[in-house]
C-alpha cells in the first residue's frame, strides 16, 4: 500500500470525524452518506491491518537478523 494511499484515507476519516462531532441538533442520514462512512471506516480498517502485518513483518525479520546472546562471530 502506498503512503499517499494511506495519508488519504486518514484525511478523509479525520474530516469525517470532525465534521460528526461538529453536528449540534438531530439529523438525518440518507442510506448513501451511511454507506460512503461505512466504506470509508472498512477502507481504514483495511489500510492499518495491512500497515500492521506489514510492521510485524519487518520486526520478524529485524529479530531474526540479530545473534542470539553469547554466540561469536
Amino acid at each position: 500500500m502506498e503512503l499517499t494511499h494511506v495519508q488519504l484515507l486518514l484525511l478523509e476519516a479525520r474530516s469525517t470525524a470532525s465534521e460528526l462531532l461538529d453536528i449540534q441538533r438531530p439529523i438525518v442520514l440518507s442510506p448513501g452518506a451511511l454507506h460512503s462512512l461505512a466504506q470509508s471506516l472498512i477502507d481504514l480498517t483495511t489500510a492499518c491491518e495491512e500497515l500492521h502485518a506489514w510492521g510485524l513483518a519487518w520486526m520478524i525479520q529485524a529479530a531474526a537478523r540479530q545473534q542470539p546472546p553469547g554466540e561469536v562471530h
